[in-house]
């Protein structure tokens, strides 16, 4: 018998077990390339953040350096995946396409909505495109997408002290002399411009002009509050883009796919209790809306009167059906009761947003058109295409609808971006109407320059009638005024127009 086992049979306590050290965790190459080749990305975000505060520092509107950043971030974006070893030419054009066509709507358009709406998809597009580059997302479902991209932002802010000790590491490591030396480049030349630019703005009244033309009043409380401006421009956009990817490459993981669990009589019961109440409400639409019988009104109530109500209550229907038949068919065992009853959902649905579209076009012709009703007949448009996808995949489980609705929404608002929205509604009230007190009002004081150019066929009744057209003088001097106010970075081809068409008509007028 050996010791060990002696020391059992009497009762002995067994040896302490030795605690093997935890194994490393691994880390990613990508991270870890990020990590070496720190001074690379740091200048290159930094780059990028200068151009993001050269553009927008007291910018006067968005336009041209709406276009130009949309381009700026592409650029650091394929930059930065080739660095990587990520670039892949086929998926990346999508991405790059999407963010300049954005770029280019805002400069092409002055619409404040359009514009901010653009705005915001080129953010959104650049974090799809970094979730893109490390996974096929375009393959997943809403739910991930959505978690990813929430996952990814909040991953970004718990990285927001990585470049710093990326640029901590690269001193300790003595290989920091190219970055060190390019940041102290950048602090002697901020203050140095500055004196130098001033200096010759003064001294040259041509240069002077092309300074104030760009960057507006030359002074030094201006120039003070610029500078600070200037700095928290150029930081926040670098931090944000260097902890993006040092979030991305740090996880390369991604949850799995989620799978049906729950039981199809969940989803059948509701979807029938729902089913039920939309037979009955379709039935009504029918018979009232399209068929035009007002016995069943309500006793008082004119059809016009009925025409024109709940339209965003049905809006709002609609909405949520597509988001149920979406989810039912995803998140339930699929059974042939249940796909029945998310089709006859879907044809419901689909007469709903018949009903919202026939109620807004009696609103319209009742009383006219605006960029925002044009906009919810696009919207419309939008939940047709994605509700006929959605239940395309009710019998077709390997569509990717994620991609369908990505590219159909992305190419439907450029298309809505660029077709000048206002400009639409403009020609549309002065067809119908003409040129009277409520369309020269809403041209005026409602719509954006885009409106403008609509006016060009009725110049000679502006022009004939004489002190009435004191809305019309005064309407071209704001465009010029506007125009003036943009300088070359807030520069906007519809405002441009605009002002060509007030020269034109002050032509006609005098």
């Amino acid at each position: 018998m050996d010791s060990n086992s002696e020391s059992v049979w009497y009762g002995a306590p067994p040896a302490p077990k030795t605690l093997s050290a935890p194994e490393p965790q691994h880390e990613d190459e990508r991270h870890v390339r990020l990590r070496t080749d720190a001074r690379y990305f740091l200048l290159l975000s930094l780059a990028l953040g200068a151009v993001f505060a050269l553009l927008f520092v007291n910018a006067y509107a968005l336009g041209l350096n709406a276009a130009l950043l949309a381009a700026a971030m592409a650029a650091a974006t394929l930059l930065a995946l080739g660095k990587l070893g990520l670039r892949e030419r086929k998926r990346d054009i999508f991405w790059l396409v999407s963010l300049v066509l954005l770029g280019l709507s805002i400069a092409w358009t002055a619409n404040h909505m359009t514009q901010n709406v653009s705005f915001l998809g080129i953010f959104i597009a650049e974090l799809l495109w970094l979730m893109n580059a490390f996974a096929d997302i375009l393959s997943w479902r809403f739910g991930r997408v959505v978690s990813g991209g929430f996952r990814l932002v909040g991953r970004i802010i718990t990285h927001l002290g990585e470049p710093f000790r990326h640029l901590a590491a690269l001193r300790r490591g003595g290989k920091q002399q190219t970055a060190r030396s390019v940041l102290l480049g950048i602090v002697i030349a901020v203050p140095l411009l500055w004196i130098v630019v001033s200096l010759l703005a003064s001294a040259d009244a041509a240069f002077g002009a092309l300074i104030e033309r760009i960057f507006g009043v030359w002074s030094v409380s201006k120039t003070v509050r610029t500078v600070i401006r200037a700095v928290f421009y150029t930081l926040i956009p670098a931090l944000v883009f260097y902890s993006a990817l040092a979030a991305q490459t740090e996880r390369s993981d991604f949850p799995a796919k989620e799978k049906r669990c729950a039981s199809a009589l969940v989803a059948i019961t509701f979807t029938g209790a729902l089913a039920v109440v939309y037979a009955v409400f379709c039935g009504i639409q029918i018979a009232v809306l399209f068929a035009g019988d007002v016995s069943a009104l309500p006793e008082g109530m004119t059809y016009a009167e009925y025409a024109r109500e709940g339209f965003f209550q049905l809006l709002l229907v609609s909405g949520i059906n597509v988001v149920l038949i979406i989810t039912a068919q995803r998140r339930f065992v699929s059974s042939k009761a249940l796909r029945a009853l998310l089709v006859f959902l879907t044809v419901c649905t689909y007469l709903m947003e018949a009903s919202s579209a026939m109620r807004m076009m009696l609103y319209v012709n009742a009383y006219g058109l605006t960029c925002l009703r044009l906009l919810v007949l696009w919207f419309l448009s939008l939940l047709a295409l994605i509700l006929g996808a959605a239940v395309y995949t009710v019998f077709h489980e390997d569509f990717r609808l994620f991609r369908f609705t990505l590219i159909a929404s992305m190419a439907l608002w450029l298309v809505f971006a660029f077709a000048r929205p206002d400009a639409i509604a403009a020609r549309y009230n002065l067809a119908k109407h003409g040129l009277d007190d409520t369309t020269e009002a809403e041209i005026a004081h409602e719509c954006s320059s885009d409106a403008i150019g609509a006016l060009r066929p009725y110049f000679a009744d502006i022009a004939g009638r004489g002190e009435d057209s004191t809305t019309y003088l005064n309407l071209t001097i704001s465009v010029m005024r506007e125009y003036s106010e943009r300088g070359v970075r807030g520069f906007n081809f519809s405002v441009w127009e605009a002002m060509r068409t007030a020269e034109d008509f002050i032509d006609a007028y005098t």
